[in-house]
Formats: C-alpha cells, sequence, structure tokens
C-alpha cells in the first residue's frame, strides 16, 4: 500500500489537509508526521470517525532533530510496503522570544522550517514513486511585494542562517523577518530540487494557504499578541480581506496540489489561491537557490549513499 506523508497535520491546515486526503485517497496508507504524538493520535482518530478511512497513523516527527528526521526515515524504510506517493512537508511555525536552537544547534526557525524538511525530502526521495509528488508549503510573506506587514526575508546564506551572528535577537521584528525568510527558503527549495529531479518524473511544488484564522502558526506568539492576530484573521474571514481562507479551503487546496489527477500536470510551480501564480523575485535567483542547497547539504551532513539524487551535480 503506498503512503501519503504529511509534515504538521495534527491541526489547522495540515488536518484539514488529511481529513480530505482521507475522503479522496481511499487506497492509500495516510501517515501524520507530528511531533506531539499525543494531538497527533487524537487527529487520526478524528479523521477516522469521520471519514471511515482505516490506514491512518501517526508517526513521531521532530523536525527540529536530524537523529529524530533520519530515524523516521529508517523506520519508514522498514515497512511492508515504502512507496510514497505524496510528501506534504507543511509543518513549521514563527518562534518568538529569546533565541532558541534546534537540537543541532540551528536558529530554530531556519532548522525547523527549511533545514528539517529538506533533510527529510532527501532520505525520502528513494521511496518517492515515479509520478509522485513533493509539496512544500510557503507563505505570502516570503514577497515584499504582498506587503503583508511582516518584515520582509533577507538572504544571505544558509550557514547565517543557521548561525546568525547580526540577528541574533528576541524582538518581533528579527522573529518576523527569520520566519519570512525561512518561507522564502521554502520556495528556493521547491523550485532547484523540480529542476534537479526534472529526468525522473516527481513533481514539486510550493504552496501559499494565504491568512488563515484558527490554525497553530501562532502558537508561539506572547498570548496577548496571539489573541489579537487570531481575532483580526477572524474579522478578514467573515469580511472577505483578501487572501484569508478558512483552513478548511487552504487544506483542500493543499492536498488537491499534492494529489489529485486534476492537478497532477502542474510541475515547479508556486500555488496560491487554489491557482498558479507568480512568487517573489528572489525565489527565481539562481545562486540564492545554489547556495541554499550547498549549504543545506552541508549543514544536515546528508551523504550520497542516504539519498537517489546526485548531491554533486551543479
Amino acid at each position: 500500500m503506498k503512503s501519503i506523508i504529511i509534515t504538521g497535520a495534527n491541526s489547522g491546515i495540515g488536518f484539514e489537509c488529511a481529513l480530505q486526503l482521507a475522503n479522496t485517497a481511499k487506497d492509500a496508507q495516510i501517515i501524520l508526521a507530528c511531533r506531539n504524538e499525543q494531538t497527533g493520535e487524537e487527529a487520526v482518530k478524528k479523521i477516522k470517525h469521520k471519514t471511515g478511512h482505516r490506514n491512518l497513523v501517526c508517526r513521531p516527527l521532530n523536525l527540529a532533530s536530524l537523529k529524530s528526521i533520519k530515524q523516521f526515515t529508517i523506520d519508514f524504510a522498514k515497512s511492508p510496503d515504502p512507496v510514497i506517493s505524496a510528501l506534504i512537508n507543511h509543518a513549521g511555525g514563527l518562534f518568538m522570544g529569546k533565541t532558541s536552537y534546534t537540537t543541532d544547534g540551528f536558529e530554530m526557525t531556519f532548522g525547523t522550517n527549511h533545514l528539517g524538511g529538506f533533510y527529510l525530502t532527501l532520505l525520502l526521495l528513494p521511496f518517492i514513486e515515479v509520478g509522485g509528488s513533493i509539496t512544500f508549503t510557503s507563505s505570502g510573506v516570503h514577497d515584499p511585494a504582498n506587503h503583508t506587514g511582516i518584515a520582509p526575508p533577507v538572504f544571505t546564506s544558509g550557514k547565517e542562517l543557521a548561525f546568525p551572528e547580526t540577528t541574533n535577537g528576541a524582538g518581533m521584528a528579527v522573529a518576523q523577518k527569520r520566519y519570512s525568510t525561512s518561507k522564502l527558503c521554502n520556495v528556493l527549495t521547491a523550485y532547484i530540487l523540480h529542476e534537479k529531479l526534472a529526468g525522473k518524473k516527481i513533481r514539486v511544488n510550493a504552496f501559499d494557504p494565504g491568512k488563515v484564522p484558527g490554525t497553530g502558526f501562532l502558537r508561539t506568539l506572547p498570548t496577548p499578541l496571539r489573541l489579537i492576530a487570531s481575532q483580526l484573521a477572524h474579522l478578514f474571514l467573515l469580511f472577505g480581506k483578501k487572501d484569508t481562507f478558512s483552513a478548511a479551503t487552504s487544506g483542500k487546496r493543499l492536498a488537491t496540489l499534492a494529489y489529485s489527477k486534476e492537478l497532477e500536470r502542474l510541475n515547479g510551480i508556486y500555488f496560491k489561491r487554489g491557482q498558479v501564480t507568480n512568487s517573489s523575485a528572489d525565489s527565481y535567483n539562481p545562486a540564492f537557490q545554489a547556495e541554499l542547497w550547498k549549504s543545506s547539504i552541508e549543514l544536515t551532513g546528508l551523504k550520497q549513499e542516504e539519498t537517489n539524487l546526485n548531491l554533486e551535480e551543479q
């Protein structure tokens, strides 16, 4: 039985995506890869109850730990039928307050939102079937032209983002810039991976969910700010604010992009508002793509024998 793997599927958009897939991918095993196993198991029970899908499981995965990511892939490789039809890299977060770090010493935002998904994807690549898909959830904040009110991204190098020097602070602007930059990294990764997989018939796309109230994205904000942001988002949804959607709408769009006959020809694109659109100017910068690719391999310590992609190929 082929598998669909979704990270960050225990709540919000990820949960709604898994719910949609449970209704449409009846012959697939759906794996919710979650850091919090308790909430992950609760999500599995809810989806099974709503859809009757039996082949739904939760597996532990902490994207802030390379060891956890490696173990997840080892366990998957040992499964009876280790074949992936869709990998959906949805998990991510905005981390406020004092600078925090992953288990491996990377700045938490970059380490979790980019490096974790990058490492997971390259390790799982040998198991993705021909005609399968890889989807990275990005955000409109990666593009300064969207005027989201969030500090715009500043891409320098992967190593500087992993071990920040000049941006090592606790202010909101710093946290926002780290987040928007990590979302730019998601698009950069999608585009360069699309190019490198050109001959393997595996689709790679980036997804923009829009502004979605009621999700776990702002869980690391201080309580007063989290409440204000949540209320504003609900008002935007109620009064039709541009690019504001329900978790159900965005989750369904994510599921459709990753796993549907309807959109199976889309490859190497940025998907927003349910349609193909342009991403930021920086996301198409080949120098940024190449630098991020090279530094991400070095930072994660990825070895050639761990993936089926030629890591030396330029």
